[in-house]
């Protein structure tokens, strides 16, 4: 395996590498749901729509203004980026965070290592990350995530904060303004806190309280409430949890088989093998942090990705150390390169399911109150028009658990409809056409089939 170590051979593969990644992340076109309506946020906070109204315009469903953004900066960038280069704008965003993520990721890990460990790590790392670049406002939760875990894995060698990391209080406010996985910052310092005196009874056998790491990371809980959320922010992940589980795939609990978890169960092997084979009480702060995040990647399959992007930083800094500042050579230029190619090849609404219906809708020139699936939402508001409103959309915070249990199932198997066709004076309905609920539209209520595109159909009141 040696010939792995000669320069061209390693460029090679390199190039390789950053190809395939490349072509992966670009083998669609907006592909997550929720893209649409974040996009659609953006304009309204660009028309000057005071935030507790955002999105009203669209919703059926009235919550007292309670709802309030917790992406609104990432939101007004995609708002822009719609407005300069149409929807190809999201695939230029999904292009240059995302490789920036791949790239950088590629540098922590070849920075000083001998290519043949370090590229079968990084192949590693990118069958974790490569499915989570998507045009979506957690894309930037993967670049902060990434600096989190080498912050904490620095903290961790030098058992000590140096200056620099007080920037992560303003870091912090600017992530949260962005995504709400800002929560990670001060969690992952805190836990790193409580590794370091875990470290020092292991080594002292007296117990030293960290105070700087704990300052900080209380410094960022404050910084990461600078937000249009305010203090609710803590408690948004925790209450998405309990809402969207139900129904939204990537907030289920992480399964032990899953393409997904196959990474990160990987580098869980890698960490157990090297704490037997080194066999030193000095490690139990480190193995202190992984169960910790092994916990909460367990939580939810959205976790996996955060989880093993912290995880690997501490792996990298404790059980492969640097021996030369120097990175296995790349071409830095081919990712730019082909980041702008994919813009101009891929479609951006190749996979936009709905907008067939929603285009249909909007040249009608009527006024449409819409029961719609809960996946239908997105490509229905972005190409409607501004005569359509929705039970919901993607905003799955925004929805009483109770309420949205019994709305799905009417949107599901039909159980109720009748109840929120007259509540909400619905005059259209698009389902999936092979659900129940299409059938009762169908048969029982007698609404005209107007419109079927993939697996949706539009139903219109007669």
């Amino acid at each position: 395996m040696k010939f792995l170590e000669r320069p061209r051979i390693r460029t090679i593969l390199l190039t390789v590498w950053i190809i395939s990644s490349t072509i992966y992340i670009n083998r669609r076109g907006v592909g997550d749901l929720d893209s649409w309506w974040h996009t659609l946020i953006g304009d309204q906070i660009r028309q000057g729509i005071p935030f507790p109204q955002l999105g009203d315009s669209w919703s059926l469903y009235q919550d007292d203004h309670l709802w309030r953004t917790s992406q609104w900066l990432t939101e007004l960038l995609f708002s822009f980026l719609h407005s300069l280069f149409g929807w190809h704008g999201l695939i230029i965003y999904r292009n240059l965070f995302g490789l920036t993520v791949l790239m950088w990721m590629s540098r922590e890990i070849l920075r000083g290592r001998k290519f043949l460990l370090a590229f079968p790590l990084l192949i590693l790392a990118t069958f974790m990350v490569a499915p989570l670049v998507q045009e979506r406002p957690a894309l930037f939760g993967l670049l902060f995530t990434l600096a989190l875990g080498r912050t904490a894995a620095l903290v961790l060698e030098n058992r000590a904060i140096s200056r620099s990391h007080w920037w992560w209080v303003p870091a912090t406010t600017l992530w949260a303004n962005l995504h709400g996985s800002w929560v990670l910052a001060p969690a992952a310092l805190a836990f790193t806190a409580l590794a370091l005196m875990i470290s020092a009874i292991s080594r002292t056998s007296r117990l030293q309280l960290p105070w700087p790491l704990c300052l900080l990371s209380a410094a960022t809980l404050t910084a990461g409430c600078l937000t249009p959320l305010g203090f609710r922010g803590i408690l948004l992940p925790f209450q998405m949890a309990d809402r969207a589980s139900a129904f939204i795939v990537e907030w289920h609990r992480t399964r032990l088989i899953d393409g997904l978890t196959a990474p990160f169960a990987l580098l869980l092997l890698l960490v157990m093998v090297m704490l037997i084979k080194r066999r030193t009480r000095t490690d139990l702060d480190l193995l202190f942090l992984v169960l910790l995040w092994t916990i909460f990647a367990s939580l939810a399959f959205r976790n996996l990705g955060s989880a093993f992007l912290i995880i690997l930083p501490l792996v990298l800094r404790r059980f492969f150390p640097t021996t030369s500042p120097l990175v296995s050579k790349i071409h830095w230029l081919i990712p730019a390169t082909l980041g702008i190619v994919a813009v101009i090849v891929v479609n951006p609404l190749s996979t936009a399911s709905n907008q067939s219906i929603g285009k249909y809708l909007s040249t009608t020139g009527a006024e449409y109150r819409i029961f719609n699936g809960y996946n239908a939402s997105g490509p229905l508001l972005a190409f409607g028009g501004k005569h359509i409103s929705l039970m919901v959309d993607g905003r799955a915070d925004r929805y009483p658990k109770e309420w949205m249990a019994g709305y799905l199932l009417a949107a599901r198997d039909g159980v109720g409809v009748e109840r929120y066709i007259n509540e909400y004076k619905l005059n259209a309905a698009v389902i999936e056409k092979a659900s129940m609920a299409a059938h009762v539209f169908r048969y029982r209520l007698k609404w005209r089939e107007e419109l079927i595109e993939e697996k949706y159909i539009l139903f219109i009141k007669p």
